[in-house]
């Protein structure tokens, strides 16, 4: 079966669990999510997806209501060793942990500084601090449900299982596949990975550890590596709120562009994200410039980017970086009629939603996308059928990748972007998506903890 035709399969109809009977006190679960992402840092994948998740409460308590349960949502994050802009901080706190319906821990940061690179005695440090807030929280509930996404904090499943244990905790484990793992042929050099192994292990034979799967390409890693069983798995997809503002149709505004110095009478490609060298904003770059910059780059990064700069001025490019957009600016370049296509060219992503957000934001205009096959890409785009994948990532395969788009005749391009819009919408909706992972994982927590009166799904 093609991953594209596995989606639905996925996707198993809510059987609903039997409720506990009327009259007994409900059972109290603590929701601890773990992050580095989504207050000290407010931006970034990881933040949007942390923010989604606590902005879907209601739901979530209406699930658990269903079971005979009522939730508490805790948010454990990395302290940031560099500082922090206090104002922001508390913004983020009041509008996605506000008082008395979430409680944020901060987590020690051990690095000696922000950029520092994280080594094993890291990942060590923070999985015994995740392990200690859970600890904290469970003084005040019946069990605690622990959701990790980043490999940083995969020992905290060791650590959590041994407190559970001599402390008489009920708790369980969710690690959600937001990193590669190590594989055969590389890596091994991450301490990630390291940290990803005793977690890895230990989801294949201890049933209070599981492992949420975000793709189907990540799935196949920790199953390949590990061996994990396919009922230690849980659905987790990644996705977006589709119904979100940045995703309705605008008119064009020429005036916006070029106040930007986006020029409007050239067809442009577009890329954004961090601006790291991962994310292959310079093989864009230079893949362009290969084809005669035919479609002109526009990247856009959250911060200033003087490496990418230093490198388009010495290849001679034209690109035009920006820095510091909103949602906005965002939805106009990949809605201006002249946007020919969405370019997303990193080495490696597990679980990446920028294809998705561009789909959307076309809303079916004419956008093509275009990935690498590497990491979740082939996936999220059917090659000729909701965008294009380059023969290989390197820059004469994206050039002339960028020369086909750009070949294309409106109508081509117009057919690829309502698939890949339609598409988008059905798989890959945040609420969705989140609401059935949720379910998911109370289900796995209530029948392994034992709860008395409780029956899981079919």
């Amino acid at each position: 079966m093609a991953v594209n035709d596995t989606y639905e399969s996925a996707l198993r109809p809510p059987g609903g669990p039997a409720t506990p009977g009327s009259g007994r006190r409900r059972h109290q679960v603590a929701v601890l999510l773990l992050t580095n992402e989504g207050f000290r840092q407010t931006e970034g994948g990881v933040a949007r997806y942390v923010h989604n998740i606590l902005a879907a409460r209601d739901g979530a308590a209406t699930s658990a209501e269903a079971r005979g349960v009522e939730l508490s949502w805790h948010v454990a994050e990395r302290a940031s060793c560099g500082g922090t802009d206090d104002a922001v901080f508390a913004a983020a706190l009041r509008r996605h942990a506000p008082p008395g319906e979430v409680r944020y821990h901060s987590l020690a940061d051990p690095r000696a500084h922000a950029w520092e690179v994280d080594h094993f005695e890291h990942c060590l440090a923070l999985g015994a601090s995740a392990a200690q807030v859970a600890i904290t929280v469970a003084e005040d509930t019946d069990s605690v449900l622990v959701v990790s996404g980043m490999s940083m904090f995969a020992m905290t499943a060791r650590f959590l299982m041994r407190a559970a244990d001599q402390l008489g905790i009920d708790a369980t484990y969710v690690h959600m596949t937001h990193n590669p793992v190590l594989r055969p042929g590389g890596d091994a050099e991450l301490p990630e990975t390291y940290a990803d192994s005793v977690m890895g292990h230990l989801a294949r034979s201890e049933p209070r550890v599981c492992v949420g799967w975000e793709s189907f390409w990540m799935r196949e890693q920790y199953q390949q590596v590990y061996g994990i069983p396919d009922d230690k798995f849980l659905f987790a997809r990644a996705g977006v709120p589709t119904g979100a503002d940045k995703f309705r149709r605008l008119r064009p505004d020429p005036g916006l562009l070029r106040s930007l110095g986006v020029p409007t009478d050239r067809d442009l490609v577009v890329s954004w994200g961090r601006g790291v060298a991962e994310k292959g904003f310079e093989l864009l770059i230079d893949a362009a410039h290969r084809a005669g910059d035919a479609l002109l780059p526009v990247v856009l990064n959250p911060f200033p980017n003087p490496a990418l700069r230093e490198h388009a001025r010495d290849v001679g490019s034209p690109a035009v970086l920006l820095d510091g957009q909103d949602d906005q600016v965002l939805s106009a370049l990949c809605q201006w009629p002249r946007t020919r296509c969405a370019a997303f060219l990193s080495e490696r992503e597990a679980a990446s939603v920028t294809p998705i957000e561009a789909a959307l934001m076309s809303n079916g205009g004419g956008l093509v996308v275009v990935g690498v096959p590497a990491g979740v890409y082939p996936e999220l785009i059917e090659h000729g059928a909701t965008g294009l994948i380059t023969e290989s990532r390197e820059p004469g395969a994206v050039a002339d990748t960028l020369l086909a788009v750009r070949a294309m005749d409106d109508e081509a391009r117009a057919e690829m972007s309502r698939t890949a819009h339609r598409r988008a919408v059905r798989e890959h909706d945040f609420h969705t998506n989140w609401a059935h992972s949720f379910e998911e994982l109370l289900d796995r927590h209530l029948a392994v903890i034992g709860l008395p009166g409780f029956a899981p799904a079919p």
